[in-house]
């Protein structure tokens, strides 16, 4: 896992409940933890007798050592845009558990989503993935394929189009046509079950929302 360990929303404490299950399986599994800060998780671990399965290894700035020896990333944050560790971990083929983020532009390819808030649930699809080497080896190549689809010279273009429009000062019109140009559109009944799949999530994790409807998340309306 590589992120802000202290960042509530990162939920590593999931993956780090997960190992619990995971090493009874596969009792040779380590867990590696990229985080800058990290105090909340060191005592967890303590509490949870894993210090001999998880090593927290700080800020890193150049984590590729870690990234040629991984077999599995685990991505438990309750939400995201575009998370460059999920960049970073496909390009070196490795299989990334997404906790319910469907929309993620990497969602898709090389991933498993589970659309659960369990470390239980985590940990069965960490040990399928784990044990099974053809499935991983699928996963890995899924996922290193992937991220040839995604073009630098496209990506810096619509960069340069969203600042100079920043920078010009242009309207609510003009920018909504910029949005349109550049938005890769999805139907409505796949972008349906996306949000569906997210209010589930959202209603285990938010005890407030838990008559909360579709029609809430579209608009935005909550009371």
């Amino acid at each position: 896992m590589v992120g802000r360990g202290n960042d509530p929303s990162k939920r590593f404490e999931l993956g780090i409940f997960a190992m619990k299950t995971i090493i009874k399986e596969i009792p040779d599994c380590k867990m590696n933890i990229i985080s800058k800060n990290f105090s909340n998780l060191i005592n967890m671990v303590q509490i949870l007798n894993l210090n001999e399965y998880i090593k927290i290894t700080g800020y890193q700035k150049n984590p590729e050592s870690y990234y040629k020896n991984a077999s599995l990333h685990i991505f438990p944050s309750i939400c995201d845009t575009y998370p460059m560790v999920i960049s970073e971990t496909k390009i070196f083929g490795i299989p990334t558990i997404i906790c319910g983020l469907d929309y993620l532009a990497l969602a898709q390819e090389g991933t498993v989503i589970i659309h659960d808030n369990e470390p239980n649930s985590l940990a069965r699809e960490a040990i399928k993935i784990l044990k099974n080497d053809m499935y991983r080896k699928k996963l890995g190549i899924e996922a290193r394929e992937s991220m040839k689809k995604i073009k630098n010279d496209l990506i810096a273009k619509k960069w340069a189009k969203l600042l100079l429009s920043v920078y010009k000062g242009v309207d609510e019109l003009s920018f909504q046509k910029l949005f349109n140009d550049n938005h890769k559109r999805i139907n409505q009944d796949e972008a349906d079950m996306i949000l569906n799949n997210q209010l589930k999530i959202f209603k285990k994790v938010i005890p407030n929302l838990k008559e909360a409807t579709i029609e809430n998340l579209k608009s935005f309306s909550f009371e």
